[in-house]
């Protein structure tokens, strides 16, 4: 019982949290059931937000609600957002620092993978460009599930369509490996 009124409670936070508010703390009402308060996804299939770049974030969750990212979820929670609203929610989590990692040694089938990603990504993992991803200290089940939808098309980049038809199922599973295990 306990559990059905917890869903419905989260449900009605999807729906009514987007309405419009002028505080940070308001706008990520909704987010931290999913992202945490500090940016740190509650499971792995979500992504971390902590750190993430502003202008990335800002071009996914408007793609969310405008429905030209497709994940029903987000665009619960984004068809409200204002423009500066969404800008306010991204500026938080970029904010927000990443968890540190602790790993002793990464992913070497993912290290060698990663010579695709790094022009675009960086060598450590963390982009030169504000509209892309971070990608270090991202979780490796989010990674791979964005990979596996870039290379079905049901997700659509011209540049990583392509990178991810070029990857073999073991190939996206060793770079989300080794991306989640670097430091963000």
């Amino acid at each position: 019982m306990k559990i059905f009124v917890l869903i419905r409670v989260l449900f009605l936070l999807l729906i009514l949290a987007p309405a419009v508010h002028s505080e940070p703390s308001e706008l990520i009402a909704t987010c931290v059931a999913c992202h945490g308060l500090d940016g740190r996804a509650t499971r792995a299939e979500w992504p971390n937000l902590a750190g993430q770049k502003e202008g990335y974030m800002v071009t996914q969750l408007t793609g969310y609600r405008d429905g030209s990212r497709v994940n029903a979820l987000m665009a619960a929670s984004a068809q409200n957002l204002s423009d500066e609203e969404i800008v306010a929610v991204s500026r938080y989590y970029a904010a927000q620092k990443p968890a540190s990692q602790s790993v002793k040694s990464v992913s070497q089938a993912g290290l060698n993978v990663r010579a695709r990603c790094i022009s675009c990504h960086g060598v450590a993992g963390k982009t030169v460009n504000t509209e892309w991803p971070n990608l270090a200290g991202q979780n490796a089940v989010y990674l791979r599930s964005q990979l596996l939808a870039f290379r079905s098309g049901a997700r659509t980049n011209m540049l990583m369509n392509v990178i991810a038809n070029e990857l073999s199922d073991e190939d996206i599973d060793n770079v989300s490996l080794y991306y989640s295990q670097i430091a963000p």
